[in-house]
């Protein structure tokens, strides 16, 4: 686990911290990642973001904003192997820790297939990260609970 920023590499973006993007701590940190071009976009996380939308105007902003406006990655069928095959290995650490949400599986799994972190407010991705064989960087935006 990393707390705060993006001092070096790209992370995708996950919809916890989307969510929260006009928060006044993260606007500043968000503007500059993006700008230096850390930030990154992939179907799931997109997928997960439209559900905030609040119909179809709103649905195709938020579309057009993340898929054009930030770099963009497949997420193919070996990632959803791989998210496949990180449930079950959590499954086997403790009877709850695979019920984690599909698409922070799907995320991490896209991370680790383009050796990109995961920029979150989420402690689903360090568990995610500490006990299956993904390999990501597990980054938080902000101190877990200051948000």
């Amino acid at each position: 686990m990393t707390l705060v920023g993006l001092a070096g590499g790209r992370c995708i973006l996950d919809n916890s911290v989307y969510a929260r993007s006009g928060h006044p701590a993260l606007r500043p940190i968000l503007e500059q990642a993006a700008g230096r071009g850390q930030l990154v976009a992939c179907a799931p996380f997109v997928c997960e973001a439209l559900y905030s939308a609040t119909d179809g105007q709103s649905a195709a902003a938020i579309s057009e904003e993340l898929t054009l406006g930030l770099p963009y990655v497949e997420t193919d069928e070996q990632a959803w192997q791989l998210a496949h095959g990180a449930q079950v290995e959590l499954a086997q650490v403790s009877a709850r820790f695979h019920r984690r949400p599909p698409i922070d599986f799907l995320i991490a799994a896209v991370a680790h297939r383009h050796t990109l972190g995961v920029l979150h407010y989420d402690r689903d991705y360090d568990l995610i990260a500490e006990h299956s064989a993904l390999d990501f960087e597990s980054r938080w935006v902000a101190e877990p609970g200051t948000l």
